[in-house]
């Protein structure tokens, strides 16, 4: 017999680069899992919220930026539910523990409402051309 759980559908993406600052130098995959893996212990003691993820890579490209990037994914598993707010908290949560630990300036989550940035600072990839 299969059983069958549904929950509401909200999900975000977390898009974050791998160059170590504004190196050349880059994070790898098993160095940012393991940075996710220890967001996903601390929000799950701290706020008693569970999130699994899906990590993905892809680059970034942007008017002569080309980096090497995960997304990291989520959605309100049915296994271990919750509510909306919740899941915008932890999310943010987890993007905020890898910024700081990966020494990153910038971070994106999008959400099914909205987009957040979280930044160190206004700096920007020296290969982004704006003019």
């Amino acid at each position: 017999m299969i059983n069958k759980k549904t929950t509401p559908a909200f999900k975000a993406d977390i898009t974050i680069g791998l160059h170590k600052g504004y190196s050349d130098s880059l994070w790898s995959l098993n160095e940012l899992k393991t940075s996710l893996n220890k967001a996903q212990k601390l929000l799950k003691e701290s706020k008693e919220i569970l999130l699994s993820a899906k990590v993905t890579l892809c680059d970034i490209v942007f008017l002569g930026q080309d980096e090497p990037s995960v997304t990291i994914s989520f959605i309100n598993y049915p296994k271990f539910p919750i509510e909306k707010e919740s899941f915008k908290e932890g999310v943010e949560f987890i993007a905020r523990t890898i910024l700081d630990d990966l020494k990153q300036n910038r971070i994106v989550i999008v959400f099914d409402d909205e987009t957040t940035m979280l930044e160190q600072s206004d700096e920007i990839d020296k290969n982004i051309k704006l003019n």
